[in-house]
């Protein structure tokens, strides 16, 4: 009976029971519990606050301009918490140019996300994003401005539907391999990045979290995610920063940032990179991959380093 069937889909992927208790509290719980609530309302504050691309693109070209570059060809690429710009340039190069505007990183944290960028291209064989140049610019149509960074284009191809097993096993030796750098990775003075904590993991005191005050959601789906964020401080407290099970990380190792380039690994988008526990980084790569890969994805890990402490 389809039209049963389809009930008994609806009733087993509602996040909570019929007693209003929590089900096991999993990625694609929270996805199931907030995708239709959240999902058109984070949309919606996304273009409330985003300019319109061609004054981003032109914001691009000044930038270009003061580092004395010819533009050949300039795309735009996307936008998650910053702008994306593909750049083909005279000389024959390709880059790609990520415009960070007013109310996002701080300078001392994009020159830290570099810093460490910078870190890993020096110590590591991995392939990474390389910092070509850092510059701000402004326009009449965007009189604040904004920093533009560019950097070197990176081969390979978007991880999109079902990643080889060469690719898992790949990503778990880059995920390995960052941990271990971040071990001894010694910051200098001023370097800055946001930690993992609560208060960060729920947006607590920014503009998107006054924007959802204000939104109607599902009470139900405000209750869900209210005991999730104490399920989470809970197990962060138990956690604690020991050295062995935290430190630098990614923070967004899902395969949208991950290029495939026949088989290798190449991680892209340090953006979110913060202080936290390097399980995190291991249990969102493993949320993204098919379940039977799993296995090969943590052997990947630890050809590098142990699996982290707290992950399960």
């Amino acid at each position: 009976n389809v039209r049963g069937a389809s009930r008994h889909r609806r009733r087993h992927n509602r996040p909570v029971d019929r007693h209003g208790r929590l089900r096991e509290l999993t990625f694609t719980t929270l996805r199931l519990a907030t995708q239709r609530s959240l999902g058109p309302i984070l949309k919606d504050m996304d273009r409330c606050a985003r300019p319109l691309t061609g004054q981003l693109r032109d914001l691009v070209r000044a930038a270009l301009d003061r580092q004395g570059l010819a533009i050949r060809r300039l795309r735009w690429m996307g936008q998650h918490t910053n702008h994306l710009f593909r750049c083909d340039i005279t000389t024959g190069q390709r880059l790609v140019i990520r415009v960070c505007l007013p109310g996002g990183r701080s300078d001392a944290e994009l020159d830290s996300e570099l810093t460490w960028l910078a870190a890993l291209a020096r110590d590591t064989a991995l392939t990474i994003p390389a910092a070509r140049f850092t510059t701000r610019a402004a326009t009449p149509q965007l009189p604040d401005g904004g920093r533009c960074i560019g950097f070197g284009w990176i081969q390979g191809r978007p991880c999109r539907g079902r990643p080889s097993r060469q690719l898992v096993a790949d990503l778990g030796r880059v995920i390995g391999t960052l941990h271990r750098h971040a071990r001894e990775f010694r910051p200098p003075p001023g370097f800055t990045r946001p930690a993992l904590d609560i208060a960060h993991l729920t947006w607590a005191g920014t503009w998107h979290a006054a924007q959802l005050a204000r939104r109607p959601i599902d009470p139900e789906v405000r209750r869900v995610l209210a005991e999730t964020a104490g399920r989470v401080d809970a197990v962060l407290a138990r956690l604690g920063h020991d050295p062995a099970g935290y430190g630098l990380v990614h923070a967004d190792l899902c395969l949208e940032n991950i290029l495939d380039h026949h088989g290798q690994a190449c991680p892209v988008d340090f953006d979110d990179a913060s202080w936290g526990h390097y399980a995190l980084d291991l249990a969102i790569a493993a949320d993204d991959i098919p379940g039977e890969l799993r296995p090969v994805l943590l052997r990947g890990y630890q050809t590098v380093c142990p699996l982290p402490p707290g992950y399960h």
